[in-house]
């Protein structure tokens, strides 16, 4: 049971850390349409000139929420599935740390 804890434990950590990037990437890539937005509007840019900038930015954020809700409601809830029908505890999952939810500031209940 020791290794399918620590085995437990890498998969969780991967997944807190794989939604966090996923989080990170939205952020980033939000600021980077704002920032092309402004610097249209301050020099005065013609919409034009950054239409296929920002249509391309808009297209990534998007594909980047649709990764974060397969990684929350797939990929998520079949580890924990998985992970029970194991018999893992909540320990087993990171020592009582929540794990990532859909936003990077609200935890999903763990395990029971």
């Amino acid at each position: 049971m020791q290794h399918l804890t620590a085995t437990s434990l890498a998969v969780a950590d991967d997944l807190r850390r794989a939604e966090h990037s996923i989080n990170v990437a939205m952020r980033d890539t939000a600021q980077f349409l704002m920032t092309t937005l402004d610097a249209t509007s301050a020099h005065g840019l013609s919409a034009a000139m950054t239409h296929g900038t920002v249509k391309a930015t808009v297209g990534a954020l998007g594909s980047l929420v649709e990764s974060q809700s397969q990684m929350a409601m797939r990929a998520h809830v079949a580890i924990e599935r998985t992970g029970r029908q194991l018999g893992l505890t909540e320990t087993s999952w990171g020592e009582l740390l929540p794990k990532p939810s859909g936003s990077a500031d609200a935890p999903v209940p763990v395990m029971a």
